[in-house]
C-alpha cells in the first residue's frame, strides 16, 4: 500500500487526471475573473510580456490570459490533458502547449510571469522554488492559486458532515483526512513561507476570493470523479462511494452547493 504522504503517492495522484481529461475539462469550475485581474495589475505585465504556465491542464487559466492577448507557454504533464488544451486554444496563435514534466523541463527562455493554477502542490517540493526562479526574468513574478473547499452554512454543511459516514465505509483514508470544513483563514499557506525562506522572492502577497457553485447530483459525482484522491480508490469502492453519495444528495434535496475560497499567492523575484 502506498503511503499517502509519500513522493510516490504525489506522483501517482498528479498522473491520475490524464485518464479523465475530457471530464476534467467539463466539470472543473475554473476561477473567479478577479484572480486574473489582480495578477495582471500587481505584476504589471503587458502585451510584450511572456508567460509560462505550470500544469496548464486543459487550459482553463491559459484561456483567460490568452484572451487578454498575452503570449503563453503552457507545460502539461498529461498527453490527453495537453491534447484537450490544444483543442480549446486552437484559435489563439500566441499560445504553445508543451507536454512535459515541469520538474525536469528546461528552457532557455526567461519569463516575466510564471503562474500555476491548482498544480503547484504537485511539483517536487525539493526543487520547485529554485526551478521557477531559474526560469524567471529579472524582476519577474510568480503567482500560484487553487480552489479550497471551505465552510458554508445550513444544508450545505449538513450534507458534507453526513457524507463522512459514507466515506468512512468506502474510503476510510479520505474520511480520516476530514477535520471539518475550514474557513479561508484556516487554510495553510505554505507557498508564502517557502518563498520567503528561500530568499529568492520578496514581498509575497495573498488574496482570497470566496464563491459558491451549485451542482445537480449527477454533476457533483462527475466532478468528484476528476479528483485524484477519488480516482485512485479501488474501482469497487469508488463505485459504491459515488452511488451512496448520490442517494444521500437526493435525500438532501437533489442539489449540492460547494463553498470555495480561491487563494492566490503572488511575489516578485528578488533579483
Amino acid at each position: 500500500m502506498i503511503d499517502p504522504a509519500s513522493d510516490e503517492a504525489r506522483i501517482a495522484r498528479r498522473q491520475s487526471f490524464d485518464a479523465v481529461a475530457c471530464l476534467y475539462d467539463e466539470m472543473r469550475p475554473g476561477y473567479p475573473p478577479a484572480v486574473f485581474d489582480e495578477i495582471i495589475a500587481t505584476s504589471g505585465i503587458g502585451s510584450r510580456s511572456r508567460l509560462l504556465e505550470i500544469g496548464c491542464g486543459t487550459g482553463h487559466a491559459t484561456l483567460v490570459f490568452a484572451r487578454h492577448g498575452f503570449r503563453v507557454d503552457g507545460v502539461e504533464l498529461g498527453e490527453n490533458m495537453a491534447a484537450v488544451a490544444r483543442a480549446n486554444l486552437a484559435d489563439l496563435d500566441r499560445v504553445a502547449i508543451i507536454c512535459a514534466d515541469f520538474d525536469h523541463w528546461r528552457s532557455a527562455e526567461r519569463y516575466d510571469l510564471i503562474y500555476s493554477a491548482s498544480a503547484y502542490h504537485w511539483l517536487n517540493p525539493a526543487t520547485r522554488i529554485e526551478h521557477i526562479a531559474h526560469h524567471l526574468a529579472p524582476g519577474g513574478w510568480v503567482a500560484v492559486w487553487r480552489n479550497h473547499f471551505i465552510r458554508g452554512s445550513g444544508p450545505s454543511d449538513e450534507f458534507f458532515h453526513a457524507a463522512q459516514a459514507v466515506y468512512a465505509r468506502e474510503a476510510p483514508a479520505l474520511a480520516a483526512k476530514f477535520s471539518g470544513m475550514l474557513d479561508p483563514t484556516q487554510v495553510a499557506s505554505i507557498e508564502r513561507e517557502e518563498w520567503l525562506a528561500s530568499g529568492l522572492f520578496r514581498d509575497p502577497e495573498t488574496r482570497v476570493y470566496t464563491w459558491s457553485k451549485q451542482y445537480t447530483v449527477d454533476e457533483y459525482i462527475r466532478m468528484l470523479d476528476t479528483h485524484s484522491d477519488h480516482r485512485l480508490l479501488p474501482e469497487a469502492n469508488r463505485t459504491r462511494l459515488f452511488a451512496d453519495l448520490a442517494r444521500l444528495a437526493d435525500d438532501f434535496g437533489g442539489a449540492v452547493i460547494r463553498d470555495h475560497a480561491t487563494i492566490l499567492h503572488i511575489a516578485q523575484k528578488a533579483s
